[in-house]
């Protein structure tokens, strides 16, 4: 010997530890790898990138989102029911998974509630005005 190592004598580089991936999860005529409810959307890259462990950051709902903008624009008559609507859903989505947007979902809910009171009050003083 020479001082030299070299793997598996004469075996290109590129085989070395294929025969470790025979038996592991997900290799070809083995089952999928275990992952944990409610992680199936995270990207393991993303998660052990940093200096140390950090957590995924939960999905935010799409309903919260959508009633923060409706009751944005609920100068528009008829968007603050939608941005009420968008705010229930999204409270109710939140609920039952583990979502983030909650504060989002109630100040849509709350403008929305607040552009129905300025809408219906509008309405009413247009009507005794006429």
């Amino acid at each position: 010997m020479t001082g030299e190592f070299t793997p598996l004598q004469g075996a290109p580089i590129s085989t070395v530890g294929q025969d470790y991936l025979v038996g592991a999860p997900g290799a070809p005529g083995q089952p999928p790898a275990f992952r944990f409810p409610g992680t199936e959307e995270v990207n393991p890259a993303e998660v052990f990138a940093g200096p140390g462990y950090t957590s995924p950051a939960p999905p935010s709902s799409t309903w919260a989102r959508i009633a923060v903008i409706a009751a944005v624009l609920g100068v528009v008559p008829g968007i603050s029911l939608l941005a009420v609507v968008a705010g229930h859903l999204a409270l109710r989505e939140i609920g039952r998974s583990h979502m983030s947007g909650r504060g989002a979902a109630l100040a849509g809910l709350a403008l929305g509630y607040i552009g129905v009171a300025v809408w219906l009050l509008v309405a009413l003083v247009w009507s005794i005005a006429s």
